[in-house]
């Protein structure tokens, strides 16, 4: 089956009608969906190593070992005759600064080689995608019929990807979780996401967001008179958080990436966002199916 091109980094064919919509999950946007998640999810791997970069405890650190490695390089121009000498000891000087600089890269190096867990993570879903997406996208892109199961086709209609010129540009994920369902309340998990960084601002991620939110309440189908939506997210994604903030989603527990004392000590942990809502009240639910967002149509799902 031949798959949508997804271009993560390069240009849009120009040619293409500047249309744009949105589709479920097909065997032709498997690839798509699959890579999309994917560099979202590494994305926040250098938005987790530029975090611990900027650290006061690594700025410290680093300002301590320049000063620390001058001084000790350096300390008997200053006793001697003070600046006056630097431009006859300019070697020393050059030696100076790069040993700071092989210092300070072997460090940054070991500080930030925890984070590879994230990326690790998003790798696995290549061969462990059901979780993310619901079904196996490796036997779903193979399918060359277009009739699937009920329970098939319901779960390729919990992805919804955004298409822009002929090429997808974003991504979400919802599964059901019924180990944390019960009578009164039905829970949903945004277990994947992404969105090439230049429409990161676009508004199209809050769209996925609220058909995220709708596609919970028609999974529901008013069976229960609470749904709760979860998104997990890194601490240091800000912008994510920001936006998830504004939807009304509010911090539920933090739980550790992995056993890394270091990543603790730097703050770098998941965060578990939920939207408690009341469907006994379906103004909120209406409101986000009515609304026009940033694909230009209506948010109907």
């Amino acid at each position: 089956m031949s798959q949508a091109p997804t271009h993560l980094q390069g240009l849009m064919d120009e040619d293409a009608p500047p249309t744009i919509h949105t589709s479920s999950l097909t065997p032709e946007l498997c690839e798509a969906a699959l890579n999309l998640t994917i560099d979202f999810q590494r994305q926040k791997q250098s938005v987790a190593n530029a975090a611990i970069m900027k650290h006061p405890i690594t700025v410290g650190t680093i300002v301590s070992i320049i000063a620390a490695v001058s001084y000790w390089k350096l300390g008997w121009i200053y006793k001697r005759g003070g600046f006056a000498l630097i431009k006859d000891n300019l070697e020393e000087v050059v030696g100076v600064v790069v040993l700071c600089t092989m210092v300070i890269s072997t460090l940054l190096t070991v500080i930030t080689r925890p984070t590879d867990v994230i990326k690790q993570r998003a790798d696995r879903i290549v061969d462990e995608s059901k979780p993310v997406f619901g079904v196996d996208l490796k036997e779903f892109a193979a399918s060359r019929s277009k009739k699937f199961s009920q329970e098939t086709a319901s779960k390729a209609d919990n992805t919804k990807v955004v298409i822009y010129r002929d090429t997808p540009i974003a991504v979400i994920s919802l599964i059901d979780i019924p180990e944390m369902t019960n009578d009164e309340k039905f829970v949903t998990r945004i277990t994947g996401a992404g969105v090439r960084k230049v429409y990161w601002k676009s508004g199209i991620i809050e769209d996925l967001i609220d058909f995220a939110v709708s596609r919970s309440g028609q999974l529901n189908n008013s069976k229960a008179p609470k749904i709760l939506v979860l998104f997990e997210v890194l601490s240091t994604d800000a912008e994510l958080k920001k936006v998830l903030i504004a939807k009304k989603f509010q911090k539920i527990e933090s739980r550790p990436i992995n056993d890394s004392k270091l990543l603790k000590l730097f703050g770098v942990h998941y965060e578990i966002y939920g939207l408690p809502l009341n469907v006994t009240k379906l103004s909120e639910l209406e409101l986000i199916d009515g609304k026009v967002g940033s694909t230009g149509s209506k948010r109907k799902t």
